[in-house]
């Protein structure tokens, strides 16, 4: 039995391994690694689903507040741990930030999900003097959930990494969901500005509610709204970018500015001449007086 154990976390180990070492091509600065408490807790999650059939634990990965809590964990608990996670009043530094975020959604659109949306948050926060970064994680494929990326912006302050999310509630979307876990859904503010462990514990908390949620409407948990694949969005391997504009865009604009005038761009593309076939004829003849008639002549005995 022992055997058996240590096998599957061997697996677990290499499973974690696999998921945040995959790193996003084409970025510019690659962050440190997280804590190895970091990857205890990932791992954990695919040991409790290893042990399924020796403990009856939770195969998605979420610890099961009901039974972990005698039955006492309720929704009203888990919406007023929202609540205080989300609050930011009396966090000065969240604060500032968040209050910045809703200046830069004024001045760049609102439209969340317009390419390069979050690019043009993390430009307008370094312009008004923040260490703020894009950054983007990427994973394999595994046996327990699919390939994935994501991009998410953070900030340094103060010796604190904030994770900035202007629309958090979007990636808890679930089909089918019941009134109680709407209302967890209504918690959630239009832009969210939190420590990494703080969203650790609503990430938590919130596939749990998923998972009770679905299963009350005899639904299954989706691999994309589990607890494994959700911590890999911000908690993995990722690649942090300062950069204003994606690099090919750069190299694009780049182009362009060496070509046109008065803002008007021009493209150089290369096109196949037009070929015209040239014919020797007897009556040609150069600026020499050379005639190139000559040579046929003598071929014909003349």
């Amino acid at each position: 039995m022992g055997a058996v154990r240590f096998q599957r976390v061997a697996a677990a180990f290499d499973e974690v391994s696999r998921v945040r070492l995959c790193e996003s091509s084409g970025s510019e600065y690659s962050a440190a690694g997280e804590s190895f408490a970091d990857l205890s807790d990932l791992v954990k999650s695919f040991i409790e689903r290893g042990d399924l059939g020796e403990s009856g634990g939770d195969r998605d990965g979420v610890r099961n507040d009901e039974e972990s809590e005698g039955g006492d964990w309720s929704d009203s608990e888990t919406k007023n741990s929202l609540e205080r996670l989300f609050e930011v009043k009396g966090d000065d530094l969240k604060k500032t930030i968040a209050d910045e975020v809703e200046v830069a959604l004024a001045g760049i659109g609102d439209d969340k999900s317009s390419r390069g949306f979050k690019r043009r948050l993390m430009t307008h926060l370094r312009y008004k003097g923040f260490d703020a970064g894009l950054c983007k994680s990427k994973w394999v494929k595994s046996s327990l959930f699919p390939a994935g990326d994501y991009e998410f912006v953070d900030v340094n302050l103060k010796g604190t990494r904030y994770v900035v999310e202007p629309s958090l509630v979007g990636q808890f979307e679930i089909a089918r969901p019941t009134t109680r876990y709407t209302s967890l859904l209504e918690v959630f503010p239009n832009t969210f500005v939190g420590e990494v462990d703080e969203l650790k514990k609503i990430v938590r908390l919130m596939c749990t509610a998923i998972k009770k949620s679905m299963k009350s409407v005899d639904m299954p948990m989706p691999p994309w709204r589990r607890n494994g694949y959700m911590q890999a969005k911000w908690f993995g391997s990722y690649k942090r970018t300062t950069n204003a504009v994606a690099p090919l865009a750069a190299a694009n604009t780049a182009l362009e500015s060496n070509h046109g005038f008065g803002g008007v761009k021009k493209s150089m593309r290369l096109e196949a001449l037009p070929t015209k076939s040239y014919y020797c004829r007897g009556d040609f003849a150069s600026k020499d007086g050379l005639r190139v008639g000559r040579l046929t002549a003598a071929f014909q005995g003349g």
